[in-house]
């Protein structure tokens, strides 16, 4: 498997090369698949674009996905997780009743759970440690490693009883958006779908390490891995030691999906 970067600066056409590689290569190669993986919010958008450059207007072996519509697309396909996926106004709903029995355990959090807005915060907390794999062990250590610094203490204190208070509540009954994504980094070497095909991310700033450990796993199975990455063409894209750099977080994001590739092809770390 090749692990390839499309760079350009911010509205260079990188979008649009990628788009056009991806729907000559899928004229030519109508046997594979062609995954295109976007942030949520440009899923439609992305679609749209595809089909008015497609010379046939169709797009019948190119899919264009979100990392939950491509979890709920191998789900789908392998037959696993069964529980109902609980999205942000279920979260929301499950931590306004478990913050109720347990208002008595949380001393700073308890007395504004009323206030408007106050539960959305705590949920996207929550949302935030799934995302970066943060569980409450971890969510404990940095508790106890903020203890001098008073209000912070408290805060961290509370969010950890309300979120394993949430995990109890959430374990055999749901499974959260952003646990998909684990699911399917175990479900992925099952799956017809990706194996061989050409997936390509476009449109991230970043990866969350749960999606590094989805995109890891899709290194091994797919035939290619393509990432646009924002970056000017006469910057070095794998010198990443000045921090200050404009395009720093750009060649972090580089730095560390060459690793995964590394660590997917020679498994004990040594090249």
């Amino acid at each position: 498997m090749s692990l390839r970067f499309y760079t350009g600066a911010s509205g260079a056409g990188k979008s649009t090369g990628l788009y056009k590689e991806i729907i000559q290569r899928s004229g030519k190669e109508p046997d594979r698949n062609f995954l295109i993986i976007v942030p949520d919010q440009f899923t439609m958008q992305t679609q749209m674009d595809l089909v008015t450059m497609h010379p046939c207007k169709g797009i019948m072996n190119i899919d264009v996905l979100s990392f939950g519509r491509l979890s709920h697309r191998i789900i789908e396909e392998v037959g696993a997780d069964e529980r109902p996926v609980l999205d942000d106004t279920g979260k929301s709903l499950v931590l306004r009743k478990i913050a109720g029995k347990l208002k008595g355990e949380t001393s700073v959090i308890g007395g504004n759970l009323n206030k408007t807005g106050y539960i959305h915060e705590v949920k996207s907390a929550i949302s935030e440690f799934m995302q970066y794999g943060i569980g409450v062990e971890e969510l404990e250590k940095l508790t106890d490693y903020s203890k001098k610094r008073g209000q912070l203490y408290h805060k961290l204190k509370d969010l950890g009883v309300l979120y394993q208070g949430f995990r109890d509540f959430t374990r055999e009954k749901y499974i959260t958006t952003e646990e998909t994504l684990d699911v399917l980094a175990r479900l992925l070497p099952k799956s017809e779908l990706v194996r061989g095909s050409v997936i390509a991310f476009d449109g991230f700033t970043g990866f969350t390490p749960v999606q590094n450990r989805v995109l890891q796993q899709l290194m091994g199975l797919a035939g290619e891995v393509i990432v646009s990455v924002v970056m000017d063409g006469s910057e070095d894209m794998y010198d990443e030691k000045e921090e200050q750099n404009l395009f720093h977080l750009s060649k972090k994001t580089v730095a560390s999906l060459s690793a995964l590739r590394r660590r997917q092809r020679w498994p004990g770390g040594r090249m």
